[in-house]
């Protein structure tokens, strides 16, 4: 279990980092898209007008709408926060009676919660799990060779 607790809060770290770099990044696209915006206002205003300036201009706007979507949509994405040994332990006792009861069907009902994708290949088998404990999702992969299994 402390093995499990160590591994999880390591992905967990990677996630946190690679949520915030892409917030940075949508948001410097963003600002550069408004900078571009009021250059073409400012062009307008000018005097000076053409039909791909507004082409641009709804291009940007439009582009503008969807960077801000996602920028929300990732400030709404749950907040991680440290797994113990005590959460990973809740979490999955609720699905024990499940699984003791053997039921292949609820059994296959619960297996997308642990696990998000299994890859064979001709030399190994990658099997890709996940755990969400108490909005942390946590994902990690695990390879191993033919001959290992």
């Amino acid at each position: 279990m402390p093995k499990l607790v160590e591994r999880l809060n390591e992905e967990n770290k990677k996630l946190v980092l690679e949520r915030d770099e892409g917030k940075k990044k949508l948001s410097r696209r963003y600002e550069e898209i408004k900078k571009s915006i009021s250059s073409i206002v400012d062009v307008i205003a000018k005097g000076y007008f053409h039909p791909s300036l507004h082409e641009k201009l709804t291009e940007l706007e439009h582009q503008k709408a969807e960077i801000e979507v996602r920028i929300k949509e990732m400030n709404n994405l749950p907040d991680t926060s440290f797994i113990t040994e005590e959460k990973i332990r809740q979490y999955l006792l609720k699905d024990k009676e499940v699984l003791e009861a053997g039921d292949p069907h609820r059994i296959k009902q619960i297996l997308p919660t642990y696990i998000n994708k299994i890859i064979v290949y001709r030399d190994r088998i990658e099997a890709h799990f996940r755990l969400s404990v108490d909005d942390t999702v946590c994902a990690w992969m695990v390879a191993a060779n033919r001959s290992q299994l």
